[in-house]
């Protein structure tokens, strides 16, 4: 999806779902057919990234947007394109 809208050349594929052969195959077989290439990064860094998690959320409370501990939670299989980016333009 990215791939289509931002017409980018690269893939850079990195965190947990990165150490998924399989998801490395579909998304080959997807840049090939977009002209793009796929970067998946080393094993080594093929980790849940923590970074990138406390970097959004930094990104939310840098605009004011925050969230209860009440209110907050955990959802399991969350699809990021369901995300509102409400802390950029």
């Amino acid at each position: 999806r990215a791939l289509a809208l931002t017409r980018a050349r690269h893939l850079l594929l990195v965190g947990g779902v990165a150490c998924n052969r399989r998801l490395q195959e579909m998304l080959q077989t997807m840049c090939r057919a977009r002209g793009a290439e796929l970067c998946p990064t080393d094993e080594r860094y093929c980790i849940d990234n923590g970074a990138m998690i406390a970097q959004a959320g930094w990104e939310m409370l840098r605009v004011g947007q925050v969230t209860e501990l009440s209110q907050s939670g955990i959802t399991q299989r969350y699809r990021t394109d369901e995300v509102e980016v409400t802390w950029r333009d």
